[in-house]
């Protein structure tokens, strides 16, 4: 999804899946060679990135329709389990939401990330 809609780095956190694992080079079709892919730790990231970083939370988080498209942005994405750490969330410039309104508790990380990133990409 970050290579369809023109993502230009993916920043990985130590401790998260290998994006040249097996499995995840099946499923990217390819698309992990044509995006840099680094693993850095992501607080000091934020706090170096000249941009508006975008969290995704459920709570003290403006729905994302609110924000304009941009062409310089980062979003954390968190497991599904659960979600961005709160210590990045604190760091992050706006913390986003995505409301549901069906009887659904939550969506897939990957849906969330595409629906976010499309629209900030704009």
């Amino acid at each position: 999804t970050s290579d369809a809609a023109g993502i230009d780095l993916i920043v990985m956190e130590k401790g998260t899946a290998d994006p040249y694992q097996d499995k995840v080079l099946r499923a990217s079709q390819g698309s992990v060679f044509h995006i840099p892919v680094i693993t850095a730790d992501l607080k000091t990231f934020i706090a170096d990135f000249n941009g508006p970083v975008y969290g995704t939370a459920l709570e003290n988080a403006q729905p994302y329709k609110e924000i304009a498209s941009q062409d310089i942005f980062a979003l954390l994405l968190g497991n599904e389990g659960e979600g961005v750490n709160k210590a990045l969330l604190n760091e992050t410039s706006q913390n986003l939401t995505i409301p549901i309104y069906g009887k659904a508790e939550s969506l897939n990380v990957a849906i969330a990330g595409s629906i976010l990133l499309y629209h900030l990409k704009g």
